[in-house]
């Protein structure tokens, strides 16, 4: 039986008495791919604040690794996980390099120089994102897809057991899109335990290992991509009709809007 990387117990959360989440029961295991699907606004960037930290006014728990979520240090807590944010538009003069290096701080006091081991890990990094010839570029010069890789880095320089993205293709190609979501795939393999929301169904197709439904602020449905990506739960869910086709070579279903 595979380690659980993330427990949540009846998790809630309100904002300003309007019920945001509510009950949401899931669970990741060491190495899968975890992908939160739901409309725009219905509350996935909330849940993930949640499970990494970010908003703590909740009700019900959250399990780290078996520890409680709220008795960790903030330390502690970067050592098991890291948080892609939605939307985050660097613009830094720093080099790739050296802004990968950041994410090392948490291992230090505020005065300490990065080590050799810190530039090793750095340099792993880089080549586990596929950038190997841009460690020494500004962040400025790169492409938009190039950036999304570089926060990604900068998440796996913390060396992190789980790692927590928001949305981290909707600003992106489909290149782009092709190549993080490859990415995504790869560290899960390795062992990371990967929590992603999207509004899109098909890349939960692509690479999920299970998927959970946030329904109407009130309902979370999870379980294995098989099992919940059907026509009938998509449909409930965006409350438009969705429907799906079986596509040979690509050995998987297709899912798009209902014209009918």
């Amino acid at each position: 039986m595979l380690e659980s990387r993330i427990n949540t117990k009846n998790l809630s959360f309100a904002y300003k008495s309007k019920q945001i989440i509510n009950n949401v029961n899931l669970n990741v295991a060491a190495g899968q791919v975890l992908v939160i699907l739901g409309p725009n606004g219905i509350g996935k960037s909330t849940l993930l604040n949640c499970l990494s930290g970010v908003l703590t006014k909740y009700q019900g728990e959250i399990l780290i690794n078996r520890q409680v979520l709220k008795s960790l240090s903030i330390k502690d807590l970067s050592h098991q996980l890291a948080l892609v944010s939605q939307g985050v538009n660097i613009k830094s003069s720093l080099t790739l390099f050296d802004y990968l290096l950041l994410g090392r701080s948490s291992f230090h006091s505020i005065f300490d120089q990065p080590d050799d081991h810190d530039k090793e890990v750095v340099t792993k990094v880089i080549d586990q994102i596929g950038l190997k010839d841009y460690s020494a570029v500004s962040l400025q010069s790169m492409s938009g897809g190039q950036r999304q890789l570089a926060i990604i880095g900068r998440a796996l320089a913390q060396e992190p057991k789980i790692l927590i993205m928001d949305e981290p293709t909707s600003a992106l190609d489909y290149r782009n899109q092709t190549v993080v979501l490859k990415l995504i795939k790869k560290l899960s393999e390795k062992g990371i335990s990967i929590v992603m929301s999207t509004h899109d169904p098909n890349q939960a197709q692509m690479i999920g290992d299970s998927v959970g439904l946030l329904i109407d602020n009130q309902t979370y449905r999870q379980g294995p991509v098989s099992d919940i990506l059907n026509d009938e739960y998509l449909t409930e869910l965006y409350g438009t009709p969705i429907t799906s086709t079986y596509n040979e070579s690509l050995n998987r279903k297709i899912f798009g809007i209902g014209m009918g």
